[in-house]
């Protein structure tokens, strides 16, 4: 699903970021422990980014389910009727 590939691609982003963040402090470009205090805080907004996306995804999966099940349950009058008059 494509929602789920762009949450991929997303948190491999953040994850690069991390990475490329410990990568320069062991050259000595970034102070020490700069990598992981900046570490938490893109962790954090990746997994706030995470739980917004699957809150969406989560309504629009129960706004299907509702929808579908109202459908099902008018078909199902329906035969229900049909069946009544014998047709």
């Amino acid at each position: 699903m494509e929602i789920y590939e762009a949450m991929a691609v997303i948190n491999r982003a953040f994850a690069q970021i991390t990475s490329t963040l410990y990568k320069m402090e062991l050259k000595g470009v970034l102070a020490e422990d700069y990598a992981y205090s900046q570490g938490l805080p893109l962790r954090e907004i990746a997994a706030r980014i995470n739980c917004y996306v699957l809150s969406k995804v989560n309504e629009r999966e129960l706004d299907d389910r509702n929808h579908y099940s109202r459908m099902r349950a008018r078909e199902e009058k329906r035969r229900k009727i049909l069946k009544e008059k014998g047709g």
